[in-house]
């Protein structure tokens, strides 16, 4: 029984001593937008116990140049970064994140890895050459216009319905993967009808393809 008790206590000794640790950033303008809004506790840093508990973060234009500390904020559902400057992002291991905006960044490489619950991601004006998308099934409306994109690949995306890839480089696009895809937009990329692959699918909208 003692050693039943002794083993209950030593755990929870354990995770209160975890919790309770002040999370190191790298990045310091990060850290002070979320300690300005979340510090439950107002000693001026972010434990794991007070990061766990946000659930929305809008971090529009505060000087933030990297997106590393997001694996931080694991129940985070939403996060906006609008109008940072993050050349290299990649956003990952996070579970309940559904909705994430990093629009005006100045990115030119964007990763998402193992985002099951992501629904819209939106990352218009940057200057994209790269994005790589894995894990992200669920994702249902892509927005990625005003970019340098030569090419997306989509067939992951099994899920998606609205697709916006307007103002990039692009002059071939594969959608034949997509079947729930409803809507798409490739105005401004001197693309064709003729250069999409639909697939057995034809009843798609299409928006700003060339004549």
């Amino acid at each position: 029984m003692k050693n039943k008790i002794f083993t209950v206590l030593s755990l929870f000794f354990t995770l209160s001593f975890f919790y309770s640790q002040n999370l190191n950033f790298k990045d310091k303008n990060l850290e002070k937008a979320v300690v300005e809004n979340f510090d439950l506790n107002k000693d001026g840093f972010i434990n794991q116990l007070e990061a766990d508990m946000i659930s929305n973060l809008f971090l529009v234009q505060k000087g933030i140049t990297s997106t590393d500390d997001l694996v931080f904020f694991k129940n985070a559902k939403m996060i906006v970064l609008d109008d940072n400057a993050i050349p290299d992002a990649s956003v990952k291991n996070l579970d309940k994140l559904q909705l994430f905006s990093c629009t005006g960044c100045k990115i030119s490489t964007f990763k998402a890895e193992n985002l099951k619950s992501l629904a819209s991601l939106y990352l218009d004006n940057n200057l994209i050459e790269t994005v790589s998308l894995k894990g992200t099934a669920r994702i249902d409306q892509l927005t990625i216009s005003l970019n340098k994109l030569k090419s997306i690949e989509l067939a992951s995306l099994k899920n998606l319905r609205k697709l916006n890839v307007e103002h990039n480089q692009i002059q071939k696009l594969d959608i034949s993967g997509n079947p729930g895809l409803q809507t798409l937009n490739v105005g401004g990329n001197k693309m064709k009808e003729s250069d999409i692959k639909k697939g057995t699918k034809t009843d798609i909208t299409i928006f700003g393809a060339e004549q």
